[in-house]
């Protein structure tokens, strides 16, 4: 799994293959090409470049090696990854809005209320 950054550089969830976890494991979103959906097929932002963006293009977090964004932190030394959970049978995703304009500076909203919305 590798981990996925916020703003000051700490880990706050995790990537495997096409799925999101939290720290304790517990399955947070599925990623489908560039798109993030949530549990409820809900479009939840875009993963581009190492970069996790809302509706409105600003950047919510990012993986090693992100590029095309705001300047990024020093990343804390990651924790051991947690074991995942069983990932949830998929629901049907809704409509990919027409993406935002990339923007190169940080979302108003963090990871948190990205991934519940």
């Amino acid at each position: 799994m590798e981990p996925i950054y916020n703003r000051q550089g700490q880990v706050i969830a995790w990537h495997n293959d096409t799925n999101i976890y939290h720290l304790n494991g517990a399955h947070a979103a599925v990623m489908n090409g560039e798109n993030v959906y949530g549990h409820r097929g809900q479009h939840l932002g875009v993963f581009k470049g190492g970069l996790f963006r809302d509706h409105r293009g600003g950047v919510i977090a990012f993986k090693p090696g992100a590029t095309g964004g705001p300047i990024l932190p020093i990343p804390a030394i990651p924790p051991i990854p947690p074991i995942p959970a069983m990932t949830p049978i998929p629901a049907i995703p809704s409509m990919t809005p027409i993406p935002a304009m990339p923007s190169l500076g940080w979302a108003a909203m963090d990871w948190e209320q990205f991934i519940r919305a």
